[in-house]
């Protein structure tokens, strides 16, 4: 199969700056187009060059693994230990990642490849079909990773809790909304779930209602008053007396099950 060399560097390049730019970006350290490029034209030629030497699986093993710690090298500004481990971990991870999804597009599509010394390819699959599987990696990866960081930035402020009223109480995960100050005759107000409103008041009636300004204006809305709330940070509650709920829709499809009021970080520390 002939290959020309100037794509096959082509192709590499792209391949090792996307990896590098993945590396970068999920391990959140400084993205630097010139450090990624260099690093990445270091990695195209090596990848041209390392089918035409004879190796032992061993040794081509150990000289793919040491030119991947290489380029992460060139690639993270600040060469801190932790933040480069971090970094060369995360692009061998996804080099794996990256190889065995390639390889299972080859099966799907039927498409000819055998493994050489030290697991090249020596029969390439289209230039095309690599870069596109490539491309969708890419695009799958970083939503993952924004996903994983914010469920990580949402994890800091959830809380869990206990609503005690009368002998009924229910406990959920509570996310501490600093947007949510709403307050009734001078008590805060928090959000749970229907469900949770259902289990709690059994044949209670709400009786009261107040008003609540949203996107489409303003609103009125049935509370009832809890006689307590319990936030626990670690094993220890901290109670609230008299809290205000309301039954609220939109959390049914959400981690959690309950809004707390900013009001009440005066009475839980900071994680």
């Amino acid at each position: 199969m002939e290959i020309y060399v100037e794509y096959a560097l082509a192709e590499n390049f792209l391949l090792d700056a996307m990896l590098l730019w993945l590396a970068l970006k999920t391990a959140r350290q400084k993205i630097i187009w010139g450090r990624i490029s260099l690093a990445a034209a270091l990695g195209a030629v090596f990848a041209v060059v390392f089918p035409l030497m004879r190796l032992g699986n061993v040794l081509a093993y150990l000289l793919k693994f040491a030119v991947g710690l290489l380029l992460c090298l060139i690639s993270v500004k600040g060469k801190g230990a932790g933040r480069y481990a971090i970094t060369a971990l995360i692009f061998f991870g996804y080099s794996f990642a990256l190889g065995g999804a390639l390889l299972a597009l080859y099966s799907a599509f039927s498409l000819d490849y055998k493994a050489g010394e030290g697991g090249y390819l020596v029969e390439r699959a289209p230039v095309g079909t690599v870069l596109g599987g490539s491309f969708l990696f890419c695009v799958v990866s970083v939503s993952l990773v924004k996903r994983l960081y914010k469920k990580r930035a949402m994890r800091r402020f959830l809380y869990s809790c206990k609503v005690v009223l009368g002998d009924r109480s229910v406990t959920a995960e509570g996310f501490l909304d600093s947007g949510n100050r709403a307050t009734a005759h001078g008590i805060p107000v928090c959000f749970l779930s229907p469900d949770l409103a259902f289990d709690l008041l059994g044949e209670r009636s709400m009786t009261e209602e107040m008003t609540i300004v949203t996107v489409n204006g303003e609103k009125q809305i049935k509370i009832f008053l809890a006689d307590s709330l319990e936030i626990y940070c670690g094993n220890r509650p901290n109670i609230i007396r008299r809290v205000y709920f309301a039954p609220s829709g939109h959390i049914r499809a959400r981690e959690y099950k309950i809004i707390l009021n900013a009001e009440v970080t005066e009475h839980i520390p900071v994680q």
